[in-house]
């Protein structure tokens, strides 16, 4: 698994209170000039339709957090792949509104990015997680399982899990590969690292993985077909 504490290059864009880009720095102008056309416009005048929407969700939660208190996400643009971070900031006065400040970095090569001709969509050969003020990057094969947890997912590795702002269905679409699978409409597994596959006490299927530290998951009947085929159970 990658790190990255720190970068050198940090794109700043300055929200206004009502959502307007008022500001931004050498870098991001460099990054998102193309997409950049003029300053004073709403944030969402700058994105596809499908960006739109994620920076809306990263948005709405900054806005209910406390000033201290930043929301990070994924997003594509101009065929690169973007860490994302929004936080909102009081201003002095007291009866003065908040301003927003989007930083983000690019890490396309971090986690082996490229574009898919089927989708459009850049696929990830890692996945990027923020994880107390670090930026990692989980190989795939560090996966066991991931959960859907409302606008995020949590991704779990043999010791923790991690917090990503994807669908179930994004990472799907972006992953490259074939390890990982859908076993759930809240669960997808990696497969590799599946032991067996066994019945509780209610009836119910459970993947067992090879480290006993990690939480069975449960596979819907209509997906124990096409699982046990992936897995060569009889």
């Amino acid at each position: 698994m990658e790190t990255i504490s720190s970068f050198s290059n940090i794109g700043l864009v300055l929200l206004s209170s009502d959502l307007k880009v008022v500001g931004m720095n050498d870098f991001a102008r460099n990054i998102l000039g193309p997409a950049m056309q003029g300053l004073d416009k709403n944030v969402f005048q700058y994105h596809s339709r499908k960006s739109q929407l994620k920076i809306k969700g990263v948005l709405d939660e900054s806005q209910m957090h406390q000033s201290d208190i930043s929301t990070t996400m994924v997003i594509d643009v101009l065929s690169k792949v973007l860490m994302i971070n929004v936080c909102k900031v009081i201003q002095g006065k007291p009866s003065s509104e908040p301003i927003y400040v989007m930083s983000f970095l690019d890490v396309t090569n971090q986690v082996g990015a490229k574009t898919s001709p089927q989708s459009g969509l850049m696929e990830l050969k890692k996945l990027p997680v923020l994880s107390k003020g670090s930026f990692q990057f989980l190989d795939i094969g560090s996966i066991y399982f991931i959960q859907s947890d409302g606008n995020y997912c949590k991704i779990f590795t043999e010791t923790r899990w991690f917090h990503l702002h994807f669908t179930l269905k994004n990472i799907l679409k972006r992953y490259v590969g074939n390890k990982f699978f859908l076993v759930h409409k809240c669960f997808i597994v990696n497969t590799d690292h599946i032991e067996r596959i066994e019945q509780d006490f209610h009836g119910h299927m459970k993947i067992v993985f090879d480290k006993s530290t990690v939480p069975l998951v449960p596979v819907s009947r209509r997906k124990m077909h096409a699982l046990k085929n992936i897995l060569s159970i009889a």
